[in-house]
């Protein structure tokens, strides 16, 4: 996947803001399948989601349907579809947990920030295949 530079930051910054909380939000952009059926998503575009979780908002997330809807529906208005998501994990590694799998659509990037004491540990990018799963992506930040 692709990434904006200050997009990153954005969704560093939100992870540092939430505390103690899982910060969440979706990715806005271009979603490129090559002729072998590959897929790179490209983001254009962070939108910072609230999480609604009313119980667990430390170990997880949730973004309400009509958020979604709001994000989805300014996004084409702008060329865009909905490439992904993105959340933390507080004192857990960066890798997709069940609800994650859950979550996540075909064709769907997830970017993980993983914080660890309240520091920094890892960001991955997981892709959702066709045949269901995740695979690790690699995350290619841009100027």
């Amino acid at each position: 996947m692709k990434l904006f530079r200050r997009s990153f930051e954005i969704i560093q910054e939100q992870a540092f803001q939430e505390l103690p909380y899982e910060c969440c939000g979706l990715l806005a952009g271009i979603r490129n399948v090559d002729h072998r059926g590959n897929i790179e998503n490209i983001v254009y575009e962070v939108a910072p989601c609230r999480n609604c979780l009313y119980y667990g908002r430390e170990h997880g997330f949730e973004i309400s349907y009509q958020e979604f809807l709001d994000v989805e529906r300014e996004a084409e208005r702008m060329g865009y579809v909905i490439v992904g998501s993105y959340h933390s994990h507080i004192n857990s590694p960066a890798v997709p947990s069940l609800h994650d799998v859950d979550f996540a659509r075909s064709g769907h990037s997830m970017v993980i920030i993983s914080l660890m004491n309240s520091q920094p540990k890892e960001v991955t990018a997981w892709l959702m295949r066709e045949s269901g799963g995740f695979h690790q992506d690699s995350i290619k930040v841009i100027e």
